[in-house]
């Protein structure tokens, strides 16, 4: 909830005059003293010049106020203070808090909530605000569940739901907010995900507080069990089953094992969290992945694993996109991940609360790369493996350490027996000296026993000696650093058994920045032929230098790639990544020019990659590379932009833009935002343009209008300072987007007729196409259909000429959209229909998915709402899984409007609330109304009359014609 004067208050921007409105506004009519604005404003250590800052701050929000509504709100001096003139009911503050004292009304509760616009006192801080933002929270959650219970009451439980929901997440220990959610899941007939509710709950409280639940939870809990109802209408949420595979002949490590089940019988009392702590190469992760699988049944919620690359020279994962990682895990498809590091980690935390989950923290570095990764509930249990003792883990966390050291005589021969078979047992007194030259670590005991396999005829006391002779020599060179010099004889000794080739590729190994590669990337890295990268591959399988990672995909383990990346030639590593580069965006580019010819030359040309490339024979092949390869691709740009190659994350972000514009926005933005980075730091500035207007468009897709606003407008500043008129009129375009998903037609229209000049002046016509498919689709919404058509008409001839389908199939939607408005239903399904199958060819799902809702609302007036049903309910998986709040708010809407046309009440109410929430949220003013509209349609009495009058007032403060129409619609069913 942000506080409000009149309306105006946003255009206090500054942070600190917006937090000595905010103290006013909390007092009107008051005196405030001058030492109490500076103590609540800049807290216990005011800056020197804090009560000048401050005359400054109370100067521009008399002008704000004055400019707002002159002769309204009145700022003035008093002996000692200011003092507000304002009156309470035009604080929003002031106005929520009317609605409690009002009885159970849930009307005017109703329009309390709505109100409530997220963070009480967003961007504020200190302990003051920190004091009444505890008390609105807590009066906000009375309101909800007042609310929600007048709503109950009325029979209108499945409007309750999301909101409940969303509350219930902030406050999972409230039984009395939990309790009215199993109370409403339980009215509409989820009784599976009532009693899920209560579970959670239930646990959550017993296992965090150690008490029972309170009788209102319980007295629930005996309710639903009393009716058999029928299963949830939602899935599940995702059970994560992460552990890679169990590793083959493991052998020994009974007393870690032994701790690790003595240290872990804790959970449900306690959170538990164990370190693996040892040498490289000790077996740290796959004793944790061992005992993981013989103890999964244990965790039925899931096992979630990441190997943190703390000791990669390249790219450490950091915590914020491990927490993204695990929360796209646990999350159903298409649910927005918080974008800090702090809100994925409380939303992570909520997600695992009362879960019983095994999380495996593989290869990390610091504590302060494991701390935001920490459940922090007893029902979960954390293994982190680490060369670091991780003492700030143990000492602040309470974590358990087991040393994972040498493996006792026996068990490193008896590994050696299991490997390389009766041999060890011929010679005892060899496999023993063997295993001690090994240093008794089962990295290279596995290698050892590889080379005594592949060599049959050579009694192990000969192999033996050959090692102690190579140990001596490095012994020399590393100055007796015993176990290294140890662990890289092993190596070296393995990699004396290879063939030229195979050597050559394994050292050129150690240069790839990512963790996984194909045979492509080894024949880029090694400069050599196709055929020959696979068939050193399979041998460096054989010799376990290498592991398969998935579909012709490989890996390396880390201290054998750090001792790959040490033996090469120093003066290769440089040409070798030029190599790899070239490789990627080589293929990058001929994937996009498959998927997108008709925007070929907006894009960066790239140089022809100077080895072997993957042929690419359609579409198909183009979507499924990159996107099998976009992981890959994101530790490519990052590692472009920190370690002196910041062209190619240039490069990456601009070639990518089209793919990554309906993706979900965490990977866009993480390589756009390390194109923009590499930009800065290379002043190259038209580039960090572009890499703005596409993180805004990420924001967008993500429902981020604000933020989206910010990066758009600042690439238009950009722009216009390098005499760019197209990049301007492509940034107007991105502007006019958010506009129009606002539901704000008539600015959007005039943005867009402002991008369509700077293209005509430009002489550009592929965006202008662009633009004016924008612009007729708007020009349309707000009742100028002539004008819309001749636009998108237009359009649509500009796009076929140029070959650009994605941009004929927007502007199909468009037309799409009028012959729907003019009544010609059929022709709209044939045109949404032709859009849908273009964006599919393109794997352009997201878009897609905004085709296939406008056939379900074709499909809706043409009186099929069976097929309507069907097609809304496809565009909202679409859609969930892409990450479009937008498009999810017009699905709901849609199936709303097609359950009411099927007469099925309780389903149109049910979408039209969840619509009603996702709009309220993203600022989707023209889908709210739209939601307002459907229930008033499904309901009755004053809470119909009150969603209509709502429609209506926002209809008309958008300027469109559905408010004309809308007040001949009575109110209720009909």
């Amino acid at each position: 909830m942000r506080l409000h004067a009149a309306g105006h208050t946003s255009t206090v921007g500054e942070p600190r005059q917006q937090a000595v409105l905010a103290v006013l506004l909390l007092e009107p009519g008051h005196t405030v003293a001058i030492d109490t604005l500076v103590d609540r404003v800049w807290g216990e250590f005011p800056p020197r010049q804090a009560r000048r800052s401050l005359q400054a701050h109370i100067a521009r929000i008399r002008r704000v106020l004055e400019d707002a509504e002159p002769g309204g709100a009145r700022l003035t001096r008093d002996a000692g203070g200011y003092r507000l003139d304002i009156r309470p009911d035009q604080v929003d503050v002031f106005r929520f808090r009317s609605t409690l004292h009002e009885g159970a009304d849930r009307v005017a509760l109703r329009a309390g909530l709505d109100l409530w616009d997220g963070e009480p006192l967003a961007g504020l801080r200190g302990d003051w605000v920190e004091r009444i933002r505890r008390t609105l929270r807590q009066e906000h959650v009375s309101a909800v569940v007042a609310w929600a219970a007048a709503e109950i009451d009325a029979g209108d439980a499945a409007a309750t739901i999301t909101r409940l929901t969303d509350v219930a997440d902030e406050h999972p220990l409230d039984e009395t907010v939990a309790a009215t959610l199993v109370r409403a899941l339980y009215t509409v007939g989820r009784g599976a995900d009532a009693l899920a509710c209560y579970d959670r709950i239930r646990r959550a409280l017993r296992d965090e507080l150690g008490a029972d639940p309170g009788p209102a939870l319980s007295s629930m809990h005996e309710a639903v069990l009393r009716h058999d109802l029928p299963s949830p209408a939602r899935p599940p949420p995702p059970v994560p089953a992460q552990l890679p595979a169990d590793v083959t002949a493991f052998t020994g490590r009974a007393g870690e094992l032994d701790e690790l089940a003595r240290v872990a019988s804790a959970a449900g009392r306690e959170p538990v969290v164990v370190c693996l702590t040892g040498t490289a190469g000790a077996g740290k992760t796959a004793t944790a992945v061992h005992w993981g699988h013989r103890v999964r049944d244990r965790f039925p919620d899931g096992q979630l694993y990441l190997d943190l690359r703390g000791y990669d020279p390249e790219q450490p994962v950091p915590p914020e996109d491990a927490l993204a990682a695990f929360l796209t895990a646990l999350l159903p498809s298409g649910t927005e991940i918080p974008l800090g590091e702090a809100e994925r980690a409380a939303r992570f935390r909520t997600e695992v609360t009362g879960r019983r989950m095994l999380v495996v923290l593989d290869n990390a570095a610091t504590v302060d790369q494991v701390r935001p990764l920490l459940p922090g509930t007893p029902t979960c249990v954390v293994v982190v493996t680490s060369r670091d003792s991780l003492g700030g883990l143990v000492a602040l966390h309470g974590a358990h350490r087991v040393a994972v050291g040498q493996l006792p005589g026996a068990d490193a021969v008896a590994l050696l027996r299991r490997l390389a078979g009766e041999r060890v047992d011929a010679e005892p007194e060899a496999a023993a000296a063997l295993a001690d030259r090994c240093v008794r670590l089962p990295l290279t005991l596995r290698l050892a026993a590889e080379l005594a396999v592949s060599r049959p005829a050579t009694p192990l006391s000969r192999l033996v000696d050959e090692l102690r002779a190579d140990q001596r020599t490095l012994d020399l060179l590393s100055g007796g650093d015993d176990q290294r010099a140890a662990v890289r004889s092993v190596f070296s000794w393995s990699l004396r058994q290879l063939s030229a080739d195979a050597t050559r590729a394994f050292t050129a190994l150690g240069r790839h920045p990512a963790p996984t590669f194909d045979a492509y990337v080894l024949a880029a890295l090694a400069d050599c032929p196709l055929d020959r990268a696979r068939t050193v591959l399979d041998s460096l399988v054989r010799a376990h230098l290498v592991q398969p990672a998935g579909s012709d995909r490989y890996g390396m383990h880390d201290l054998l790639k750090a001792y790959a990346a040490e033996s090469g030639e120093a003066g290769d590593a440089h040409a070798a990544l030029d190599r790899v580069y070239g490789y990627y965006l080589a293929t990058v580019a001929a994937a996009m020019d498959l998927l997108y010819p008709g925007e070929a030359h907006r894009r960066p040309r790239v140089g022809t990659a100077a080895g072997p490339v993957p042929e690419l024979a359609g579409t198909d092949d183009a979507r499924d590379w990159l996107d099998a390869e976009l992981p890959t691709l994101e530790v490519l740009a990052a590692g472009a932009a920190a370690h002196g190659r910041p062209e190619h994350a240039v490069v990456l972000s601009a070639l990518l833009f089209r793919h990554l514009d309906g993706i979900h926005d965490t990977v866009a933005l993480a390589i756009h935002g390390h194109g923009r980075a590499a930009a800065r730091a290379t002043g190259d500035r038209a580039a960090e343009a572009n890499a703005l207007n596409a993180l805004g468009g990420a924001h967008l897709q993500a429902g981020r209008s604000e933020a989206a606003m910010a990066d758009m407008w600042a690439a238009f500043e950009l722009f216009g300072e390098l005499g760019d008129l197209l990049g301007q009129a492509r940034a107007l375009c991105n502007v006019g987007m958010v506009e129009e998903r606002a539901g704000r037609y008539r600015v959007a229209g005039r943005v867009f007729a402002r991008a369509v000049a700077r293209c005509e002046e430009a002489g550009d016509v592929y965006v202008q196409a662009h633009v004016l498919t924008r612009l007729g689709t708007t020009e349309a919404r707000v009742g100028d259909v002539d004008a819309g058509r001749e636009h998108l008409r237009h359009a649509l001839d500009l796009h076929r000429r140029a070959g650009h389908r994605f941009g004929e199939a927007w502007s199909m939607v468009g037309l799409g959209e009028i012959a729907a408005e003019e009544g010609r239903f059929a022709d709209a399904v044939d045109l949404h229909t032709e859009a849908a199958d273009l964006f599919g060819v393109l794997g352009h799902r997201d878009s897609e998915a905004w085709a296939v809702d406008g056939v379900g609302r074709a499909e809706t007036l043409l009186g099929r709402p069976a097929d309507a049903v069907r097609h809304h309910q496809l565009a909202l998986d679409l859609f969930h899984r892409h990450g479009d709040r937008d498009g999810e708010t017009w699905s709901r809407n849609g199936l709303g409007e097609a359950h009411h046309a099927a007469g099925n009440a309780a389903a149109a109410r049910a979408n039209h609330a969840e619509a009603l929430t996702l709009a309220t949220r993203t600022g989707a003013l023209e889908q709210e109304a739209r939601a307002h509209r459907g229930l008033a349609r499904t309901g009755s009495g004053d809470s119909a009359r009150h969603h209509l009058d709502r429609a209506v007032a926002i209809y008309d403060g958008l300027g469109l014609p559905d408010a004309g129409r809308l007040r001949a619609e009575p109110a209720g069913p009909g």
